[in-house]
């Protein structure tokens, strides 16, 4: 049997030099363990493997049963646990499927996950050239970390690294669209996107790293405003709803080196992906994911769910799309802003699927009457079932939001950066939070 790339039990390589111990000793111990239980049902690997992982560690050729046993365990590293905690030895089940030179659980495997993964003291990884801090966020395709990108003279930036789950790195479709999309949207500079910094594949884990936004998505700051029985206001949302139709048009344009487009579009504009910084600056995440997505085999129901909500009618058909597409997204999350209230609603993915294909909506003024005219046309133009009926750029939405805002105080991210504060001091029942 071939053994396995790496593996320290190798042929050539000395048994005592990885665990004090020889390669006959070892079989040795085996034999005799398998010999003084003959005839008893089939033993655990904790059973036949339990003493000579203590003989490793002593390095002693005492009798199994002579020796206490030891106050420390040794601690089982799991492929999913991204923060495995620190081993103080091998693991009773890598040690034992290592005295087997073909098994991938070879305790070589598992050092050299621990090299790799550098786990500290305090619970951060090394990630090739960047460590991961804390998870942030996990979806249906992915999960977030904030890490640091360390250089020389103590050089540290702080960003957001996504790392594509297993079960999509698995899948060449998938894995080929994200590359291929993520190298698009990687030249992609402006203020209201955030930036993808990096791309790479560390072990089998794809990654992006990006720029990371100290702060909250528009979904928990309008959970949070609907808790509390409020709305963020018609000029704010107006304003959050300019900055992502600003993104949106820079995208959308977006041109290569020839000067041709690029017909980069967003696919999931949706309230989880318009971050808001402390600093009251709004940026769009994720151009390009959703499209990768679309390669999967696997989709998350809950990730299913949330997509559905802003999906424009001809993708939930399964139509091509185009920035039309992206524009009836932004109209429902401008929608959501204004009424507090979902676009479309439904008690099962089905349900709400069939509703955003129908494409029928209240008027935001039925549910807010504060709504004045020039901004319910402009999200019932956004809405429009046919895309054709819609604005054909965001460039054109934007020029009707700007002169409606140009009439009205002013708002910018003072303003914006204030509201999410206060929102978020407050307790349940509107008062501040102690």
């Amino acid at each position: 049997m071939a053994n396995k790339d790496g593996n320290p039990f190798t042929r050539g390589v000395k048994y005592e030099e990885v665990l004090g111990v020889d390669r006959s000793k070892v079989h040795e111990r085996i034999r005799r363990r398998d010999e003084a239980k003959a005839g008893e049902p089939l033993l655990t690997s904790t059973d036949l493997f339990g003493d000579i992982i203590e003989g490793f560690r002593d390095g002693s050729d005492a009798s199994p049963d002579s020796r206490e046993p030891p106050v420390k365990r040794a601690v089982i590293e799991t492929d999913t646990d991204p923060y495995p905690r620190a081993v103080e030895s091998y693991s009773l089940l890598d040690a034992a499927y290592a005295t087997f030179d073909n098994d991938p659980r070879s305790l070589g495997a598992t050092k050299r996950r621990e090299e790799a993964s550098g786990t500290a003291t305090d619970g951060s990884t090394d990630f090739g050239r960047y460590r991961l801090l804390e998870r942030i966020a996990t979806g249906g395709m992915a999960e977030v970390f904030r890490a640091k990108q360390e250089g020389v003279e103590g050089f540290e930036k702080t960003v957001a690294v996504k790392k594509i789950l297993p079960h999509l790195a698995s899948n060449k479709g998938f894995v080929e669209m994200f590359i291929a999309e993520a190298k698009m949207v990687a030249s992609l500079s402006h203020p209201n996107i955030v930036h993808i910094f990096d791309l790479g594949k560390i072990g089998e884990s794809y990654y992006i790293a990006m720029e990371f936004v100290e702060g909250r998505d528009l979904k928990s700051i309008l959970t949070r405003a609907r808790d509390h029985g409020s709305l963020i206001g018609i000029e704010l949302a107006a304003l959050v709803a300019s900055k992502v139709g600003a993104a949106l048009e820079a995208a959308h344009s977006h041109q290569d080196r020839n000067g041709v487009e690029l017909g980069i579009v967003h696919r999931d504009v949706s309230p989880q992906n318009i971050l808001v910084s402390n600093d009251g600056e709004v940026k769009l995440a994720d151009f390009g994911i959703a499209k990768a997505a679309c390669k999967a085999s696997h989709t998350d129901s809950g990730s299913l769910r949330g997509k559905l909500l802003y999906m424009s009618p001809e993708q939930a058909w399964g139509r091509p799309v185009d920035k039309c597409s992206d524009l009836f997204s932004l109209g429902a999350v401008f929608f959501e802003m204004l009424t507090g209230h979902l676009l479309f609603s439904g008690n099962s993915e089905l349900g709400i699927l069939e509703r955003v294909r129908e494409g029928r909506f209240l008027l935001p003024s039925s549910l807010n009457p504060a709504v004045p005219i020039e901004v319910e046309s402009i999200v019932t133009r956004l809405l429009r079932k046919e895309p054709k009926d819609r604005y054909q750029s965001a460039a054109e939405m934007l020029a009707d939001l700007d002169s409606y805002l140009r009439r009205r105080p002013a708002v910018g991210p003072n303003e914006l950066k204030r509201f999410v504060a206060q929102l978020f001091e407050m307790n349940p029942s509107g008062g501040r939070a102690v």
